[in-house]
């Protein structure tokens, strides 16, 4: 009877000190002393568990901050007959405070034909927080048209996203952007029969018009330690171009704090779904002014 009852103790000890050193996020402080159980991966952490930093993007920032980013990259568009690389630079200005937030991105490219500016971008957001867990943004934007072609007028765009923050470092997000498209309409090409052209011409491109653009997307994101953060979404987008097929992205962005100042973003994006490659690369490095 002693012996069983001895056994039966060791057994309930046993169990209770495997309990007690249970970390399932495993940042070195036991679940029963952790007081932030799912704090980011390989994060520093103090004796509570909790993040020794608040885990935020610029962009989440509750305080009045100023920055500046200047980013060099490439797009590759395999439809674009004679200039499917480009090589793109982009200056953005981003200023935030309670909650808003105000965007100028402007750029240059160039490519083997000529160069120029791009199109220059101007956008307000709001950002509202729901609860704890829930974030919407809504927001608009001015699309000016400095990029330099033929009917190219000002666009208008709408924005809205919701995101979950169900830890400290994961977070769902979608949202759905609308853009009004003012540029002029090039004389529409369409066929001469139901069926296509008929003077055998080998035509591969009818055009038939311009029009407003939807686009969806859905994504997370995930802080790996206190200076890292990435994601990845998936996106689906109407073309301008009436009769075009939608266009579907795969992207991810990674951010990266060099320090209190400096900072660094480098995202990336393939569409799905087509034989054409079309991809984009853009490197920024970011400095906070305050």
């Amino acid at each position: 009877m002693i012996r069983k009852t001895l056994m039966t103790l060791t057994i309930l000890l046993s169990q209770g000190y495997t309990d007690n050193t249970n970390d399932s996020d495993f940042d070195g402080v036991p679940d029963y002393l952790d007081q932030c159980p799912q704090s980011p991966f390989l994060c520093e952490v103090d004796k509570t568990g909790c993040s020794t930093t608040i885990l935020t993007l610029p962009f989440e920032t509750t305080k009045e901050n100023l920055d500046i980013t200047l980013g060099y990259g490439y797009s590759t568009n395999e439809d674009l007959i004679d200039r499917e690389d480009q090589k793109n630079t982009k200056l953005q200005i981003n200023y935030y405070k309670d909650n808003w937030s105000y965007t100028l991105q402007t750029g240059y490219y160039s490519h083997d034909l000529h160069d120029g500016a791009l199109d220059t971008i101007v956008r307000i957001k709001k950002r509202m927080r729901l609860n704890s867990e829930f974030v919407l943004s809504l927001g608009g934007g001015l699309r000016l048209p400095s990029y330099d072609f033929e009917g190219n007028k000002l666009d208008a765009v709408f924005y809205s996203s919701m995101h979950y923050y169900a830890s400290s470092a994961l977070s769902f997000f979608a949202g759905y952007n609308y853009t009004h498209i003012g540029d002029d309409e090039v004389e529409p090409i369409i066929p001469e029969t139901p069926y296509g052209d008929d003077d055998d011409d080998d035509d591969e491109y009818i055009y038939q018009g311009l029009q407003n653009i939807h686009k969806f997307y859905i994504g997370s994101g995930y802080f790996f330690t206190d200076d890292f953060y990435l994601n990845l979404l998936y996106s689906d987008e109407s073309s301008k171009f009436i009769g075009e097929h939608r266009i579907r992205n795969i992207s991810t962005s990674l951010y990266y704090k060099i320090d209190k100042k400096w900072f660094s973003t480098l995202t990336y994006s393939r569409e799905v779904f087509d034989e054409d490659l079309h991809e984009n690369l853009l490197l920024r490095v970011g400095y906070h002014i305050w």
